[in-house]
């Protein structure tokens, strides 16, 4: 199936606020993580960082991929208790990737910059 020309792919974006302080060795691992569980499975995505000094506040992420496969990453998202607060900006099928060839895309950005940054997660 199709929406104009591009493929139909599942996809879902949320904000959530970590619960817990993020090393960068902490981020990085978890990156890793992403990607070793992502690869495999066809799903990608981007992981925003909002930071304030070097302290993570804020989470922005999209991922995409086979339904099954999303909501599964859904679940496990979900149930990470290192972050709450959630806020879904979009679940649902989307026209092509956004992140084609990233197994998870990472990006930091700092409070004046964030405002450019998370929004477009509910675009389609």
């Amino acid at each position: 199936m199709a929406l104009g020309d591009l493929p139909v792919v599942y996809a879902f974006g949320y904000l959530s606020t970590p619960t817990v302080e993020f090393s960068d060795r902490q981020l990085s691992d978890l990156l890793i993580a992403a990607r070793r569980h992502n690869n495999p499975r066809q799903v990608g995505g981007k992981l925003i960082v909002l930071e304030e000094g070097e302290r993570v506040v804020r989470f922005a992420q999209w991922i995409e991929g086979p339904r099954e496969e999303i909501e599964v990453c859904i679940q496990r998202i979900f149930a990470d208790t290192r972050h709450g607060e959630f806020d879904v900006q979009w679940q649902g099928e989307t026209a092509g990737r956004r992140f084609a060839g990233w197994d998870m895309a990472y990006d930091t950005y700092a409070p004046d910059e964030w405002p450019g940054a998370a929004p477009g997660l509910d675009a389609r």
